[in-house]
């Protein structure tokens, strides 16, 4: 049964194993290292140039210089090697929890809904979410090393009070964008409300705009125009709030700091060699103020992107009731079990029935499966006869091995090659040879099969009878 509380915990330790893995930490501390190589070009630039002002001895700077700039691109491979590790075992890492999560699930397995939404939380959505986590990590750690570093190095080299400007400024716009955040989080929403409802639309575009019927057409035509105006509208509105911030937010920065700038200038004005050095250096100043916003940015959406993993991670668990809810699409009264009708008479130590007999509950079956033979359950058409065969599979797990009408699952014989008759006659001579299982459930193995495929099967599964306690479900 589904336990909430260790399913939360579950799912925090596999968000915090993303962060806190070998790659993940080699990946982040190249980053660094390549942001501190940056940082110290603009110490031996500013070195140089004094040097080379001053007329002095400037070729061991102009040396360290070049080897900043040669080096920078070492620890920046490493990462981008890193990260590409990082990303494919954090994709292994989710399939894993996946499988764990949903290993013999079988309340779910025949819930089209939530194999949908499930496969596409696997195939798609997850490692999707999974690649733009660890992009955002790596972008937010090179733009914070930046930021950090090449303050650092302004205020070393040349005003303290760089430090001290920036500091003052970026609280204030902290605080700005906080009390922002929640009509940035409004408009985000709205935003993707409305990407989500324009692509529901989008994807029922097969149907209603090839096969003609003009009625589907102008009903699915007006909701799709009526949602991608509304798409349109709503993500200007996100990207004009996020522009005005950008440059309140340029401006809040840069101010101090331009304040600051021009005190140095003014203090130092009669001597050449500094305002050479601090010439020099002035790019990197408004980088760093460039920086600033995409950085707060990044920082405020941490929380976006924990809540979508988390989603993630919650959405591929499996649900409380699925036993419970699988249990109720059984109609026991309206089923009967039939006794052999294959090819080969049962042997005396093989399951025998005089003729058919109700079922009262699935435990009945598990009762006729203690011994060899073949059984068929026949009854109406949705009275939960295939729902019984997974009641049966899930009760005795690796003892009953369970082969669906239509399955993708993984056999050695090569399948798509033959024709149906032939596939399923591999499988079951493959099931026959490798499967150690005391039951075997086939349901509606006879589906879209000729007179003589279903002869030659049915004398088949008369072989494997004789081994297994064989239950069908016919389809007619």
């Amino acid at each position: 049964m589904f336990n909430t509380q260790s399913s939360k915990v579950q799912k925090q330790n596999q968000i915090v194993g993303l962060l806190l893995n070998p790659w993940a930490i080699g990946c982040l501390t190249a980053i660094t290292c390549q942001q501190l190589i940056e940082a110290s070009a603009a110490y031996w630039l500013v070195n140089l140039v004094a040097s080379i002002a001053s007329k002095g001895d400037f070729f061991p700077y102009l040396i360290c210089y070049l080897l900043s700039i040669i080096l920078y691109y070492v620890p920046n491979g490493i990462a981008f090697i890193l990260k590409t590790t990082w990303k494919q075992r954090a994709q292994r890492s989710f399939v894993d929890a996946f499988v764990s999560s949903n290993r013999q699930n079988i309340g779910e397995w025949s819930n089209k809904g939530l194999k949908e939404q499930k496969l596409s939380i696997l195939t798609s959505e997850g490692p999707t979410a999974l690649n733009a986590l660890i992009d955002y990590l790596y972008d937010l750690t090179i733009y914070v090393m930046s930021v950090v570093f090449n303050i650092l190095a302004l205020s070393i080299i040349l005003e303290p009070l760089f430090a001290v400007a920036y500091g003052v400024s970026l609280t204030a716009v902290f605080l700005v964008m906080k009390l922002k955040r929640r009509a940035q989080r409004q408009l985000t929403q709205k935003a993707l409300t409305a990407r989500v409802d324009l692509c529901q639309s989008l994807l029922a575009a097969w149907d209603n705009v090839l096969l003609g019927n003009l009625y589907n057409f102008k009903l699915w035509k007006d909701k799709t125009d009526q949602r991608l105006d509304r798409c349109l509208t709503r993500n200007v509105e996100l990207e004009r709030f996020d522009q005005f911030l950008a440059i309140f937010v340029s401006l809040m920065t840069s101010i101090p700091s331009l304040m600051v700038v021009a005190y140095f200038m003014i203090l130092h004005r009669h001597d050449t060699v500094m305002l050479s050095e601090f010439v020099v250096i002035l790019p990197l100043l408004f980088n760093i103020l460039s920086y600033t916003y995409q950085t707060l940015s990044l920082l405020f959406r941490w929380g976006m992107h924990r809540s979508k993993l988390t989603a993630i991670y919650r959405t591929i668990q499996p649900s409380k009731d699925a036993q419970i809810i699988l249990a109720k699409k059984v109609k026991w009264a309206k089923m009967q079990i039939f006794p052999s009708i294959g090819n080969v008479a049962a042997p005396d130590t093989h399951v025998s029935l005089a003729g058919p007999k109700p079922i009262q509950s699935h435990e009945e079956l598990l009762k006729e499966a203690t011994r060899s033979g073949r059984l068929t359950i026949r009854g109406e058409n949705g009275c939960g006869k295939s729902t019984a065969l997974l009641m049966i599979k899930n009760a005795l797990a690796q003892k009953a091995f369970f082969l669906p009408t239509h399955n993708q699952l993984s056999f050695e014989a090569e399948t798509n090659k033959y024709s149906t008759g032939e596939s399923l006659r591999n499988r079951l001579l493959e099931i026959l040879e490798k499967v150690d299982a005391d039951v075997l459930l086939l349901d509606e193995w006879d589906a879209n099969l000729d007179a003589d495929n279903k002869e030659r099967l049915s004398s088949l599964i008369d072989e494997l009878a004789a081994s297994k306690c064989v239950i069908e479900v016919r389809h007619r």
